[in-house]
Formats: C-alpha cells, structure tokens, sequence
C-alpha cells in the first residue's frame, strides 16, 4: 500500500527531476489522466512548475477503467479536450501524468488519439509508480513496483469493483 508520505515523496521526486531537466510551465502543458487517480499528481505538478509567476497550463482526461472498453463517447470526450486546449498546447510539450501505469494500455491508447489530432508537439508520459511488467514504458517513472507480487493501492483508496 502507499502511504500518504509515499505518495508526497515520489511527486516531490518527480518535480525535481522535471526541473533538472528544464521542464516548467513556459514549456510545457499537463494533461493528468484518469483525473479520479491522478489529480493530485497533475495539481501538485502545475502547480510545482510555475515559472516566473505562470502556473503550469493543464487539463485533465478520463480512460476507461480496466472492466470498460474504449467507446466512441471516450474517445470523442478525449479528442474534444484537446481541441478545446489546442491553443494552450501550441508549441509545449504535451505531459501526460498518471498516478500509477499498470499495464500501459490507457497511455497507448490516449497517444494513439492525440497522434490522430495531428498535434506536432512532443509527447512525454509520467507516472508515480510503473509495473515492472507494464508493456507501456513511461518517461518519468517515480517508483516501480511488480504487480506480480503486489498490488498498486493507495491510502485512500477503498474497494473498487472496477478492478475485479
């Protein structure tokens, strides 16, 4: 399980190893993924990212959970998304941030739609916490674990019938 602390650690982590590498909101726009995981991740990132006084330009998408299918209303709601923040995306590269990948296939998917936007910005992926078996590979990884011999559960998580 992660803890509360776990969690603040690895995103403290990965804010600094994002400006190390000159990441910041002049350059870049957050799209947090699966936004009932991943908000706090995606907030705390724009908001750690400010540079000069800008907040970190942002928005968030929704994915299937791992019982639904990708339907043409995701899809339409993804694509609608970033069209809605096409011009906020202009020339920044486009970060997509998840609280945990576990398989990889909602981050394959959703680069899938962007590349059908013909959006000629970079695409760069985050996560807290990656599965060793994962067949997506994510950029900044903050921690890996096996989902082999544990599951991905955070503090403040309960029962979810999703991932049955």
């Amino acid at each position: 399980m992660v803890s509360q602390n776990e969690e603040l650690q690895v995103m403290e982590s990965l804010r600094n190893t994002l400006l190390g590498v000159g990441i910041n909101s002049k350059n870049t726009i957050i799209v947090t993924v699966s936004t009932d995981y991943s908000s706090v991740v995606g907030q705390y990132l724009r908001h750690q990212l400010t540079k000069d006084g800008e907040i970190c330009d942002g928005f968030g998408i929704d994915v299937p959970y791992p019982d639904e299918i990708w339907t043409d209303e995701f899809i339409q709601r993804v694509h609608g998304m970033f069209k809605m923040f096409s011009n906020d995306i202009k020339n920044k590269t486009i970060l997509l941030v998840e609280a945990g990948v576990i398989r990889g296939s909602n981050y394959t998917k959703v680069i899938e739609l962007i590349k059908e936007l013909k959006l000629d910005e970079p695409i760069a992926t985050l996560t807290m916490f990656e599965n060793i078996n994962s067949k997506f590979k994510s950029d900044f990884v903050g921690k890996y674990y096996n989902d082999d011999e544990e599951d991905l559960t955070f503090w403040w998580e309960r029962y979810n019938k999703h991932w049955d």
